[in-house]
C-alpha cells in the first residue's frame, strides 16, 4: 500500500507525469472512439472523396485542439510569450521547448487516429476508390467511361448490386487497402 501511496503522489508532483498521463488518456479514447465508429462510404462519386478524407482528417483535428487545451503547458507558454519583458529578458529557447513539448503531447491522438484509419482502410478505399486509374485492371475494358466511374464509385459498398460479386471490385478494394496499409505501417515506421 505505502508503494502504491508513493507511486501516485510521484505523479500528484510532477506536472510532466499527468501531462503523460492525459496525452496517453487522449490516445487511449482515440483508439476506443474509432473501434466503435460505424463507417458507412456514400458510394456516389461526388461524396466519396470528400467524406472519405473529412473522416481520416476532420477528428484529428478535434483531437489535437482537445490535446492543445488539455495541456496545462500551452497556458504557461502563452503567458510567458504575453508578459512584459521587465528585468527578465523574454527567452526564445524557453518557449520553443515549451511549444515543441505541447505539440508533441497534442499530436498524439490525432495520429493515432489517422494510423489506426490508414492501418483498417475504409477511409482511403473510400476517398479514393475514384481516382484508381482503371487501365491497371482488366475489367475494365469493354465498360463506358461513365460506367467505369459509377463502378468505383461503389466499390467501397460490398453489398451493393452493381458490385455484389465483381472481382474487378474486390482487386480494386484491396488495392487501394494495401496502398492504404503501406502509408499507415511507413509513418508507423518513421514515428519510432
Amino acid at each position: 500500500m505505502d508503494k502504491f501511496r508513493t507511486l501516485f503522489q510521484h505523479f500528484q508532483s510532477s506536472s510532466e507525469s499527468v501531462m503523460n498521463g492525459i496525452c496517453l488518456l487522449l490516445a487511449m479514447v482515440t483508439v476506443k472512439l474509432y473501434s466503435s465508429f460505424d463507417f458507412n462510404c456514400p458510394c456516389l462519386a461526388r461524396y466519396n472523396a470528400l467524406y472519405g478524407l473529412g473522416l481520416l482528417f476532420t477528428p484529428p483535428i478535434a483531437l489535437f485542439l482537445c490535446g492543445l487545451l488539455a495541456n496545462r503547458q500551452s497556458v504557461v507558454m502563452v503567458e510567458e510569450w504575453r508578459r512584459p519583458a521587465g528585468h527578465r529578458r523574454k527567452d526564445p529557447g524557453i518557449i520553443r521547448y515549451m511549444c515543441s513539448s505541447v505539440l508533441q503531447r497534442a499530436l498524439a491522438a490525432p495520429l493515432v487516429w489517422i494510423l489506426l484509419a490508414l492501418l483498417d482502410g475504409k477511409c482511403f478505399v473510400c476517398a479514393f476508390s475514384s481516382s484508381v486509374d482503371p487501365e491497371k485492371f482488366l475489367d475494365f475494358a469493354n465498360m463506358t467511361p461513365s460506367q467505369v466511374q459509377l463502378f468505383l464509385a461503389k466499390v467501397p459498398c460490398k453489398e451493393d448490386e452493381l458490385v455484389r460479386n465483381s472481382p474487378a471490385r474486390k482487386a480494386v478494394s484491396r488495392y487501394l487497402r494495401c496502398l492504404s496499409q503501406a502509408i499507415g505501417w511507413s509513418l508507423t515506421l518513421l514515428l519510432i
